[in-house]
């Protein structure tokens, strides 16, 4: 049977919010959930060291962006550089603003607190299935929150599990969570590589790292690298 065809009607449709949709979201969402799963074990147990696992369990509970509370982990030394942290977060979240450029044709008539408050849950994988369905014709935003509803505690509950044996004396090489962390993150990197146009951002950022981490102290190399990669693609893009 041949997938169905795109819709090729007005992206102004109206959307519609119903539990139909929040279950369909659910139910497409399963599988990405517990592939994410050991992701949230990794974060916990590289918390602990950083904080305690209650203060871990509430920052996926609050934040729930799994690439950045990664990407702040080191920044987190007493006293805490709020001004880093805060722009390091921006950095790594910043494709959210083309995402919900994206859907946003698709939510017309909807309440904006509605559209805002699920915005704020929104991950890769649930905008990507949320978007898919809505260009298929089915304009639920119940579609988005049940992707949310099934992700949100399996990455709270990998990080409670991962920060109590983090921090329960036992040595989290022994249960492979370095090989993990290190794995997430090329495996985001690779999974993000759309040609050659990424090869110089990539570069860029390499390189500002690492002088970064030769000639100034503490965990600049983060934020450095970062905006090193934003303005070499940004500039590429000018051009």
């Amino acid at each position: 049977m041949s997938a169905p065809a795109p819709d090729t009607t007005s992206a102004a449709t109206p959307a519609s919010f119903t539990r139909a949709g929040i279950w369909h979201g659910m139910k497409l969402t399963l599988p990405y959930s517990v592939s994410a799963f050991p992701f949230g074990l990794a974060f916990g147990a590289a918390a602990v060291a950083f904080m305690s696992p209650g203060e871990a369990a509430l920052m996926s509970a609050l934040v729930f962006a799994g690439s950045a509370q990664f990407a702040v982990l080191s920044l987190w030394v007493a006293p805490l550089p709020l001004i880093a942290i805060v722009l390091t977060t921006l950095l790594v979240n910043a494709r959210h603003v083309v995402m919900g450029a994206a859907l946003h044709p698709f939510l017309t008539g909807l309440p904006r607190w509605l559209v805002f408050a699920l915005s704020g849950g929104m991950t890769d994988g649930g905008w990507a299935i949320t978007l898919q369905e809505m260009m298929r014709g089915r304009r639920d935003l119940g579609i988005l929150l049940g992707t949310i509803i099934m992700q949100w505690p399996i990455w709270v509950g990998g990080t409670v599990l991962g920060a109590v044996i983090g921090s329960s004396g036992l040595d989290p090489k022994r249960w492979g969570f370095d090989v993990l962390i290190a794995g997430v993150f090329a495996t985001a990197v690779v999974g993000m590589y759309r040609g050659r146009t990424d090869v110089l951002p990539w570069l860029a950022a390499a390189a500002a790292t690492i002088a970064t981490m030769l000639w100034l102290p503490g965990n600049w190399y983060i934020l450095i690298g970062g905006l090193a990669a934003g303005l070499t693609g940004l500039l590429r893009r000018a051009d």
